[in-house]
């Protein structure tokens, strides 16, 4: 093709893949005057920690279970702004089936649902082996004491009052569990 050489220095270029390094160790060492043997062993750990790092990371999953359809909608936007994987569900009978099938990383409970309280969500969670350990937090307009506490003995991980958090702060406290 026009503009493309054949000579072995541009090729080494076109073709490098960073899963094996060693093309690029060479053009480096040479154009660089460094010693090859170093060179190529910098190389070799810079690619090992950023494959580990960035290009091997799966995004966590959330599942966000919320009747309200525009604000959860508005949570799991922001959720993928940040980088999550999300899936909805508008009512607590869905919110169980959908938290057994995906076992996402966390849950965001509404208590106040149709066809299961969230109460009863977070009960099925904590009652099956599979999930158990998946952190639920409470996510809700309820702010009374009984059921803050109800929700804590059955395992919540945390529980938060809608109307005190914006979603920037949501997402902040979703990925302070997750860490």
């Amino acid at each position: 093709s026009e503009g493309i050489t054949s000579s072995p220095k541009l090729r080494t270029e076109l073709v490098w893949d960073y899963t094996s390094p060693e093309p690029l160790w060479r053009l480096m060492a040479e154009r660089s005057g460094l010693n090859p043997r170093k060179t190529k062993a910098l190389l070799s750990i810079f690619l090992f920690l950023i494959n580990k790092t960035t290009m091997t990371k799966k995004p966590k999953k959330i599942l966000v279970v919320e009747d309200d359809k525009i604000l959860s909608k508005a949570i799991v936007q922001a959720l993928t702004d940040a980088g999550f994987k999300t899936d909805m569900a508008f009512d607590g009978k869905e919110g169980i089936a959908k938290m057994r099938k995906s076992l996402p990383d966390l849950i965001l409970l509404d208590l106040l649902m149709p066809r299961k309280r969230g109460e009863e969500v977070l009960k099925a969670a904590k009652r099956y082996k599979n999930t158990r350990n998946i952190p639920v937090l409470v996510l809700t307009v309820v702010d009374d004491m009984a059921s803050v506490a109800n929700c804590l003995k059955i395992g919540a991980a945390g529980y938060f009052i809608k109307s005190q958090y914006t979603l920037g702060e949501i997402v902040r406290k979703v990925k302070e569990k997750l860490r």
